[in-house]
């Protein structure tokens, strides 16, 4: 009798954790000339990080969950920005996967995140659909 693939074993509801991130001006620099934002005055005069700065963190968190996952294609992202993330804070990100699905033969995983602030304030959700591929 064949074992479960990682797919297969995988339930909904899976908590993927948290994880913490500090928003160092360090950090938000790297990610500014990464993603070469444009709104820099944000950054400089009112000390905000980007919107979206913690959402290369989503997939090293299923990464760290699924440990024979070869890659995660992204096939779907909705994002929900409801607060400015400031300099100088910490955001902790937690995940979960809430649906998983066979579609044309491809393995699909629904992953739900909340990037939340010091005072567990939400500032940011996220939903997000990959393609797992073992």
């Amino acid at each position: 009798m064949s074992e479960k693939s990682d797919f297969e074993a995988i339930p909904v509801g899976l908590d993927l954790g948290t994880m913490e991130m500090a928003l160092d001006e360090s950090t938000v620099n790297d990610r500014v000339g990464l993603v070469q934002w444009e709104a820099r005055e944000l950054v400089d005069k009112l000390h905000f990080a980007p919107s979206g700065i913690s959402i290369h963190q989503h997939p090293r968190m299923r990464f760290a969950q699924f440990t024979n996952l070869r890659a995660a294609i992204w096939a779907k992202s909705e994002h929900e920005f409801l607060k400015p993330m400031r300099i100088g804070s910490k955001i902790f990100i937690r995940g979960k996967v809430v649906d998983k699905y066979v579609k044309r033969g491809r393995n699909y995983v629904v992953s739900e995140f909340e990037a939340v602030d010091e005072t567990g304030e939400v500032l940011m959700r996220s939903r997000e659909t990959s393609i797992h591929i073992e």
